[in-house]
């Protein structure tokens, strides 16, 4: 972008600021005149429109500007903005049909490519547009007097990038994978759009969930027992085990400056998925494809593995349910599988000494299975149990072909022997005190 339209940018804000509303029109005009494809301004002239109470003029461009940031395969922006558009007009569908024919499943696949679609959020005023348009809000006083108008000749027009073909599109996790009905139903029904505060908690651990949240602007922290564990960027996915069962969430997640998530509650979805039930089979497929891509990046030996190598893991793993009261794993038994846990709490009890509760999301039973010796732990249902599992013999087959992790589950299995005949030792020695 030219220096001479960054710097009536600057004057089309502080106008803005002041509150003159026409006159900032026109300068936001004056810039998409010479710059089309410069959709931030755009989204000020629909943000204008709107506070001026010209809906129909502001659902237009709006419109246009959904259109330009869906088509560039700005997912993210493009869906917020198409909630704005409802919140203007609720009648209006073609914001969220053109997202829909961009977006959703052909033929039970995701369409386009398989990276995901991320970016910066504009807004409009129903939205707060102050907090959302980060990317192009300027730290402003009002008292101040704009910069000098730029004459129209300094404004020269800039060419527009060419879009990507629409095959080239990237695949959205979970809305690619929707039909273009079950896509509209969830993008008109059972989505809001917040802005979150630097440093205000969006999911707390331990309180009961009732929502899933795409980040749709700025990075959020994951923290588990006040530990920084992991960040999160625009596009990614939280909360959404939580949307499916109403368990407690297992960890807090911060907003690092101010963000804005889109946020898909409970008791929105639950009329989308009584009317279109193939929103809760493919949120299910989603949050267990989710989960074993946690797996894979947070355990020590899984890590360690190769992407394909991960790939044939996951798909291994196949649903398994348990009674509550059910033993899952015995201790002094040999390790029968590895499990992760989808839906229910397990309790894990070592002799008399009891430990924390498996929960959602948790892994059990891997050392055992890759070391060949007993389980160390006995792992019980307290409630109905949801899992995935992979017999021993599956889960050893593709695990040690990676020599990196036959290294590590060798040095794991003399730890463990070493640590086992030490507390036998100990044993024997209290026996005599």
């Amino acid at each position: 972008m030219s220096e001479a339209v960054n710097r009536q940018l600057d004057r089309a804000a502080q106008l803005l600021a002041q509150g003159r509303l026409p006159a900032a029109l026109e300068e936001y005009r004056r810039i998409v005149q010479a710059v089309p494809g410069e959709l931030s301004a755009r989204q000020k002239i629909a943000e204008i429109l709107a506070r001026q109470g010209q809906v129909p003029a502001a659902v237009a461009e709006y419109s246009e500007v959904v259109k330009r940031y869906a088509e560039q395969g700005q997912f993210f922006k493009a869906t917020a903005l198409s909630r704005v558009i409802l919140t203007l007009d609720p009648k209006h569908q073609l914001a969220t049909r053109l997202l829909a024919d961009l977006y959703a499943s052909r033929s039970g696949g995701p369409p386009g490519h398989p990276d995901r679609s991320r970016g910066a959020l504009g807004a409009g005023p129903a939205l707060d547009a102050s907090a959302i348009d980060l990317a192009f809000e300027r730290a402003l006083d009002p008292s101040q007097e704009p910069p000098e108008e730029i004459a129209l000749e300094e404004l020269l027009p800039e060419a527009e990038p060419p879009l990507p073909p629409r095959d080239a599109l990237p695949h959205i996790p979970l809305f690619s994978s929707l039909t273009t009905e079950e896509f509209m139903a969830v993008l008109n029904g059972a989505m809001d759009a917040k802005t979150i505060r630097s440093g205000q908690a969006i999911v707390t651990e331990g309180q009961p969930g009732g929502s899933m949240f795409a980040l749709a602007q700025g990075s959020v922290s994951v923290w588990r027992e006040n530990q920084r564990v992991a960040v999160m960027q625009e596009g990614d996915f939280f909360g959404e085990m939580a949307l499916l069962s109403g368990a407690p969430r297992t960890a807090t997640v911060k907003a690092e400056g101010d963000v804005v998530v889109l946020e898909f509650p409970r008791e929105s979805m639950g009329p989308v998925i009584t009317k279109h039930p193939g929103v809760r089979t493919r949120l299910e497929q989603f949050s267990r494809q989710r989960m074993l891509a946690n797996l894979m990046r947070a355990n020590e030996i899984l890590r360690l593995l190769t992407e394909p190598q991960r790939q044939a893991l996951a798909a291994a793993f196949q649903p398994c349910t348990f009674s509550a009261g059910e033993v899952v794993l015995a201790e002094g038994d040999a390790g029968a599988a590895v499990f992760l846990l989808l839906r229910g709490h397990c309790s894990v009890a070592q002799g008399t000494t009891a430990y924390p509760d498996l929960v959602e999301g948790d892994a059990f039973g891997e050392i055992s299975v890759l070391t060949k010796l007993p389980v160390s732990a006995t792992v019980k249902a307290r409630d109905a149990v949801l899992a995935l599992c992979v017999l021993a013999d599956d889960f050893r087959a593709l695990v040690l072909a990676n020599p990196e992790v036959n290294k590590k589950v060798q040095a794991l299995a003399s730890e463990r022997m070493t640590r086992t005949a030490k507390m036998a030792l100990q044993a024997d020695a209290d026996q005599w005190v």
